[in-house]
């Protein structure tokens, strides 16, 4: 079926779900002293702990304190669950965005920097997003 002369209704994918979920990824030089500091100024509580970063719990919102000395984009990292990671990255990459990789803790990993230039995280958990 077509839709104009140029878009063929059958090849069109469907959009993929978009949910935020009050997670903001923190690129910091040193975990442990921004936890310390999260936690003693602003009562943030310390969630869990791993060699590449440390999550904190405030009500609804996590943060997770990335280990990265010298980041290579913004240094607070929004982001969104996905059901389907793969696709919602080819519809991003379609709609004008590029990937950026995220740092040392994660070599493979990377993130999406809209056309605005605003970086983000698109994650697909296990189960439903």
């Amino acid at each position: 079926m077509l839709l104009s002369r140029h878009v063929r209704t059958d090849m069109i994918m469907p959009t993929p779900n978009f949910r935020a979920n009050n997670e903001l990824a923190l690129h910091v030089a040193d975990p442990d002293a921004a936890a310390e500091f999260y936690a003693r100024v602003l009562g943030c509580r310390i969630a869990n702990r791993t060699p590449g970063w440390i999550e904190l719990a405030s009500g609804a919102l996590r943060m997770y304190l990335v280990r990265d000395p010298a980041p290579t984009h913004d240094r607070v990292i929004l982001s969104f669950d996905v059901e389907d990671r793969e696709a919602a990255v080819r519809h991003l990459q379609a709609a004008g965005c590029t990937l950026v990789p995220i740092g040392p803790h994660s070599p493979d990993g990377f993130y999406l920097r809209d056309p605005a230039g605003v970086v983000f995280d698109v994650i697909q958990r296990g189960g439903s997003a």
